[in-house]
């Protein structure tokens, strides 16, 4: 009886390793990139043509949040799922960059306006719906004198700023003007202009340093 226990001890003890063993090295991430996963109202694999631009135009837009971070700020956007080629796929399984196109409010440098473009990848969050924050660390720009050009940032999630005529002192007021997700394989993106952001949302997306 006793040599009955411990073969069925030590097999229970070998099932419960090995199970423990390979939950722990699953790739939670990969699990969750079922797009299945992903709650109904953000769901548009339902939809097509016209209907799926603006549905997933507005998404993004609606999702659109600026967080203070340890790094930086952090600025994310609404994530969503639809069908692309008769696969149901997730926004940034399709699309691999971010682009943000902001303009300084009432700056302008030999009649053109001040730019920033923020870019960097296109990776969502846990529960999926949202796209993980593009974290901007703006202090390390503002400590540098202002000038028409580009920083890379490479600790944590890499992210990319560039500035185009900028005046002498830095403008801390941006009014979103673009949102584009692409991807380097796919000649075709998603973009949302600034005209559409004023009709889905009625008011200016407005990022303050």
């Amino acid at each position: 009886m006793h040599k009955y226990y411990g073969v069925l001890g030590l097999f229970t003890l070998c099932f419960v390793g090995g199970y423990a063993a390979m939950y722990f090295t699953t790739d939670v991430y990969t699990i969750n990139r079922d797009p299945a996963a992903i709650r109904n109202n953000f769901d548009f694999s339902h939809l097509q043509g016209n209907e799926l631009q603006e549905a997933v135009k507005q998404r993004l837009l609606a999702g659109f949040e600026i967080k203070k971070e340890l790094e930086g700020t952090g600025i994310s956007l609404g994530h969503f799922a639809f069908t692309n080629e008769g696969d149901k796929k997730l926004a940034c399984q399709e699309f691999e960059t971010v682009t943000l196109r902001f303009e300084a409010e009432g700056v302008m440098v030999s009649g053109e306006s001040s730019v920033m473009e923020v870019e960097g990848r296109c990776e969502f969050s846990a529960d999926l719906t949202k796209i993980n924050p593009l974290v901007v660390p703006f202090q390390k720009i503002l400590a540098q004198n202002p000038g028409d050009g580009e920083f890379s940032f490479t600790e944590g999630r890499p992210v990319v700023v560039r500035f185009a005529n900028l005046p002498d002192a830095w403008p801390h007021k941006w009014i979103l003007k673009s949102v584009k997700l692409s991807n380097p394989k796919k000649s075709e993106g998603l973009l949302v202009e600034s005209e559409e952001i004023a009709k889905y949302l009625g008011h200016p997306l407005v990022l303050t340093w």
